[in-house]
């Protein structure tokens, strides 16, 4: 613990120095470590119909265990929390082979997973390596949540059993709910953080879903459905502590007052998103072309950072409420407070350790 605060403090000054002489360099790193995923979530590129067709591309295109080691390698260097994704990451037979490696580079884990796979894994072990398990949990109710994931009541009741086991073996996690047309109702009613606090999640983060431009349909709830949406989650904020609303209550004034998120110039540099063949979009998934995909087993993190490319962030306001977006879009004291509340937590919670220092 000691050990990874201090390199965490050395890796922010390099940052801000290299930001105070005009460099743009990642902080972030999101590895998406397979564009295999069991999910039809409409939302999501990952949740085709054809699933066999989708193994096939994940079996011939994705990184093998030692080439993901080698980008691991790479963007330690820089970052100071690693978050891995997918597809659904755990579907891989690597997986806690990969977990332990990036442990072992002394990089902070944040797993994101839809919970339906983690009973294959052992959780005592991989509590040792992760700081957060991320649930993607869209909905607690039965038949929303199965209409909004594409999948059946039997992977329903699997992924609450496995909610179950996360508790059982202390595995510190949260929720994080995508707000798309199907499951507006249990915000507005605050159901949903009742039910989460009853399966022991004490954290909830939640954005509104950014529909696809390479869709025909939109899942974006109606501005009066949004406007009671946030309405109700700030009322909610005000009034409790747990579980803890994770997104600042800005992003959900500046949808009721604008429609739509607010910010200068997108973050979007500030992290190190690696798709499952290795490749990085320039500046995002949006600028999908190979005039805009670089390849970080052939280039290092600086020859990519320096790439033309990140200009047109200067400008682009195409994401309009996706969280994630605008979180990073936001001055960096926003995101420096948030950080230094869940560094003091983590302090709080290994006194012991830093009483010896």
């Amino acid at each position: 613990m000691v050990v990874d605060t201090i390199r965490t403090l050395k890796l922010l000054g390099k940052w801000s120095g290299n930001r105070i002489m005009g460099r743009r360099r990642p902080l972030i790193a999101v590895f998406s470590l397979t564009h295999y995923c069991n999910f039809f979530c409409p939302m999501c590129p990952f949740g085709v119909s054809d699933k066999a067709g989708q193994l096939n591309v994940a079996r011939k295109y994705d990184l093998t265990t030692n080439q993901w080691k080698g980008i691991f390698d790479k963007v330690s260097k820089y970052c100071i929390w690693s978050i891995v994704e997918g597809g659904e990451p755990t579907s891989r037979p690597d997986f806690m082979n990969l977990i332990r490696y990036l442990h072992d580079l002394q990089l902070p884990i944040t797993l994101i997973t839809n919970c339906s796979l983690i009973h294959n894994i052992d959780l005592a072990e991989l509590r040792n390596y992760v700081q957060f398990i991320t649930c993607s949990i869209d909905s607690l109710f039965e038949e929303s949540y199965c209409k909004v994931r594409g999948v059946s009541h039997e992977t329903f009741q699997r992924v609450m059993k496995n909610l179950d086991l996360l508790e059982e073996h202390q595995v510190p996690h949260y929720f994080n709910s995508v707000i798309t047309k199907y499951n507006t109702e249990e915000f507005i009613n605050q159901t949903y953080f009742d039910k989460a606090k009853e399966l022991g999640s004490n954290a909830v983060s939640l954005t509104f879903v950014e529909d696809r431009s390479d869709v025909d349909f939109s899942l974006l709830p109606d501005r009066q459905r949004m406007e009671k949406v946030c309405e109700s989650i700030l009322e909610y904020m005000k009034h409790h502590s747990s579980p803890q609303i994770m997104i600042p209550a800005q992003y959900f004034e500046q949808i009721l007052e604008h429609g739509r998120g607010i910010f200068e110039e997108c973050g979007v540099w500030k992290s190190v998103f690696v798709n499952s063949n290795g490749t990085v979009m320039v500046p995002c998934w949006k600028f999908n072309s190979p005039d805009n995909t670089y390849n970080l087993l052939e280039k290092n993190v600086e020859e990519i950072w320096d790439a033309p490319q990140w200009e047109i962030a200067r400008t682009c306001h195409d994401c309009q409420v996706l969280g994630c977006i605008w979180y990073s879009s936001q001055p960096i004291t926003t995101f420096a407070r948030n950080y230094m509340r869940g560094l003091r937590k983590m302090i709080s919670q290994h006194k012991p350790e830093f009483s010896e220092l």
